[in-house]
């Protein structure tokens, strides 16, 4: 076995060395197993080998290949007739790779260094982890018989989340955020197999988009307590495959993982769609298609029947319906996503529209990483003033390849957008459409901070940044410009140009808590400019 070069150091053995150089004694024996009576005292055979007297097929082991023009004629002649003048030959040129000298024997100290070496990665435990420990060690206990001998059950209950505190000054497009805000999330996961649990989130310091604060309003100070102990997901998620296996004692004839309840669905990085609905899912996973030529593609299909977050049809989540299906495929050298889903009004079947997407990601000349996404709505049968889904999002995300390209990336992205595009469905903290656009249309789903109009109603603009990571990958520092502008008078939250500056730097105090700090500027013509600085603190557990 190779040593580490750790272990050498521990151990104090001499780095390795060449293998003694391999000669043949005679024309007639290869020159890949000499007997070890040829090697001198010094470890170093004498060069009594004469290259360019011997066939060519002496410099190479034999093959079931047959003869070639190289065994026809000398590696001189060779040499001569391919061009190449006159080959400098070495006794070595042909010996076996060399191998370091500890490999010759074992030595159990120096094996179990490699393990002694390691030390534990400082985690942060659950609030609540009944059953097998969340970051446990050792091999996993065998499971119970429950769902039958081949789904085995593994009961274990965590819970845990986040806590974010924020501090923030400023103004949004609302008005002045003066606040000091809090949320709290708790997931709850009860495992049974492993690929079956119940799942839940809930926030209890915020309902609809409003969280625990202290506002800071006309020099006085303003307490909003906010409790919601409802949930914003529940549900159940599994694999028929499995489950239909443990029932019937066979191993798991086909993967089709499935989900029903109130379900988060996100698609195309939460662009087209990021909300929790109520509803159902399932998905055709790991599939290829050799007449399409698609190595790998995954299929989703979702019906969600409530709880539907959408401008398209005003405040009301129990107005629509949304029924759709959204695919994931790798092939022609790059990453193809597409969905479609028509959503339905209940009571109005006007409103009622298609929204399709298609998006393709690809690497050019490993420099430039680049995604292309197309967004659009038709359908609806309403005046035009009322309107509430058309016309369509087109987006161009770039980030460049760095000689440093975990810790330096350069970022443009840009867009376009005429009529009023939507997403599927969009929860209220998840911001606009653009919020991947940049930090200067991404909300911080805390404080209600500044952003420039992140709808793309009616406008085209874009964002040229760089993100920073730390050679330790331990923090970052984000800096960008974004600019957009209108093309048409139907967007009343754009009256001209829109410019924007904006920072964000985060650090982790421990494995468990960071800072985030943030700072934006945009300059709005004929509306007030928008600006705020905030601090927010985060503890994971």
């Amino acid at each position: 076995m190779l040593t580490p070069a750790g272990a050498l150091a521990q151990t104090g053995r001499p780095r390795p060395t060449r293998l003694p150089i391999v000669v043949p004694d005679s024309p007639t024996t290869s020159p890949f197993h000499t007997p070890a009576e040829t090697l001198e005292p010094s470890g170093f055979p004498q060069p009594n080998f004469d290259f360019a007297s011997h066939p060519a097929d002496s410099l190479r082991s034999p093959t079931a290949a047959g003869p070639s023009v190289l065994q026809e004629e000398s590696a001189a002649d060779f040499a001569t007739s391919a061009g190449l003048g006159n080959l400098t030959h070495f006794a070595d040129d042909f010996s076996p790779t060399p191998l370091p000298e500890q490999s010759n024997w074992h030595d159990g100290a120096r094996e179990q260094w490699v393990y002694d070496a390691k030390a534990a990665v400082p985690t942060q435990s659950p609030w609540i982890e009944w059953g097998r420990t969340f970051y446990g060690d050792g091999i996993t206990p065998r499971g119970k018989n429950w769902f039958g001998s081949t789904n085995l059950a593994r009961p274990e209950f965590y819970l845990y989340g986040d806590f974010r505190s924020g501090i923030s000054t400023g103004r949004n497009a609302a008005g002045r955020t003066d606040n000091w805000a809090s949320r709290l999330n708790l997931d709850m996961d009860l495992r049974l197999t492993d690929s079956e649990r119940f799942h839940g989130f809930i926030g209890p310091l915020d309902r609809n988009n409003q969280f625990n604060r202290i506002d800071f309003q006309g020099g006085e100070f303003d307490y909003q307590g906010v409790f919601d102990p409802n949930f914003v997901t529940a549900f159940f998620e599994g694999d028929l495959g499995a489950m239909w296996g443990g029932f019937h004692g066979k191993s798991s004839p086909a993967e089709m993982p499935v989900t029903i309840g109130l379900i988060p669905l996100l698609f195309q990085n939460g662009i087209w769609m990021e909300d929790a609905v109520t509803g159902a899912a399932f998905a055709i996973p790991a599939r290829h298609s050799r007449a399409l030529n698609w190595a790998n593609f995954d299929w989703t299909f979702f019906a969600a029947i409530d709880q539907i977050n959408s401008p398209a049809f005003g405040t009301d989540k129990h107005a629509a319906q949304a029924f759709g299906t959204a695919c994931f495929i790798d092939a022609y050298d790059g990453y193809i996503e597409a969905g479609y889903a028509y959503l339905r009004d209940r009571d109005d079947t006007r409103r009622s529209y298609h929204n399709m997407t298609i998006s393709f990601t690809k690497r050019y000349l490993d420099r430039i990483s680049n995604s292309l996404r197309l967004i659009i709505n038709t359908g609806q049968n309403l005046p035009d003033a009322d309107v509430t889904a058309d016309g369509g999002l087109f987006l161009w995300e770039n980030s460049l390849i760095t000689s440093s390209p975990l810790t330096v990336v350069p970022y443009a992205n840009f867009f376009y957008g005429w009529g009023r595009p939507q997403s599927v469905a969009r929860a209220g903290g998840s911001g606009g459409i653009l919020r991947n656009t940049g930090i200067n249309f991404d909300t911080d789903g805390l404080n209600g901070f500044a952003t420039l109009d992140p709808t793309g109603f009616d406008t085209a603009g874009g964002s040229i940044g760089v993100d920073l990571i730390g050679n330790q990958l331990d923090r970052q520092l984000l800096v960008e410009a974004s600019y957009l502008t209108e093309h048409g008078d139907s967007n009343l939250a754009v009256q001209g140009d829109q410019f924007g500056l904006g920072s964000r730097y985060q650090f982790p105090i421990s494995n468990r808590t960071l800072l985030r700090f943030d700072v934006m500027h945009g300059w709005r013509s004929d509306l007030p400019n928008v600006y705020g600085t905030r601090m927010e603190y985060r503890w994971k557990f």
